[in-house]
């Protein structure tokens, strides 16, 4: 047997969560554990091929109320060969809509039997008000606590029982998510050229010299994770959407498990 914690995470929320449950699996498994960080292109790049002994843990952010469209082309050529799934969306305190059961779906399609999944929130990408500090202890208690009902359930097989939201036709992506961006604005004086942002960027979009290449996808990673601070979107849809988050999203949202 071999567990695989599988996460696309630009902002490093994603990837906390899958963590969280995937301790638990790995603490009863002890088995051979792979950590497949695809938010890197590269990563994204390789194959990945399961089979019937394999349990995969998949988190992925949820944008505009969907998967993210980069992934879904990588995620139908995932082999799934008949191993046991959990999938976990993470949104940022609005709403996850149809993104957990087209993570569900895709995932069956490419040969996995998901046996539980699961809706967590995590700061917003576009505001630190929204879903602020997020996940915090509360959350990561509730992932464990998910984790272990997740276990149970992959151990004993089947899909899932309960009936997720969402179903096909999903909802169709806004132009603004299938449109390239302009890539967040620097400040000049803040900024040391320590290469943070060209690190982080899942779609390697900024350059050496840091300008923009065209094909940003406004994950915000190169925002969130600047050691100066260095970094701000100025796009009108990104503000915009900022602004009508911090005004109707602040009400905390709890995690929903199906199992």
């Amino acid at each position: 047997m071999r567990l695989t914690l599988m996460y696309f995470s630009p902002t490093r929320t994603t990837k906390k969560l899958v963590s969280a449950v995937g301790k638990v699996f790995f603490e009863r498994l002890l088995c051979e554990t792979r950590i497949a960080d695809i938010t890197p292109l590269a990563a994204r790049m390789r194959e990945y091929t399961f089979g019937e002994g394999d349990v995969l843990i998949f988190g992925a952010p949820v944008y505009g109320g969907r998967v993210p469209p980069l992934l879904l082309p990588f995620i139908e050529k995932l082999r799934g060969g008949g191993a046991r799934a959990v999938a976990l969306s993470v949104y940022g305190n609005r709403d996850y809509d149809d993104a957990l059961a087209e993570t569900r779906d895709l995932l069956e399609k490419a040969g996995f039997t998901v046996c539980a999944a699961a809706a967590f929130i995590g700061e917003h990408s576009y505001s630190e008000k929204v879903g602020q500090g997020r996940p915090d202890a509360e959350d990561l208690l509730a992932a464990a606590t998910f984790g272990l009902a997740a276990f149970e359930k992959v151990s004993a097989g089947g899909k899932i029982g309960k009936k997720l939201r969402g179903e096909p036709p999903y909802k169709q992506y806004s132009p603004f998510m299938l449109a390239a961006k302009r890539m967040p604005a620097v400040d000049a004086q803040r900024c040391t050229h320590c290469g943070a942002c060209v690190s982080v960027c899942p779609v390697c979009n900024i350059a050496a010299d840091l300008s923009d290449l065209g094909r940003c996808i406004a994950c915000a990673a190169c925002v969130k994770l600047c050691p100066q601070g260095a970094r701000s979107f100025t796009e009108p849809d990104v503000t915009g959407a900022k602004e009508r988050l911090e005004k109707n999203c602040i009400s905390r949202r709890t995690p929903e498990f199906f199992i």
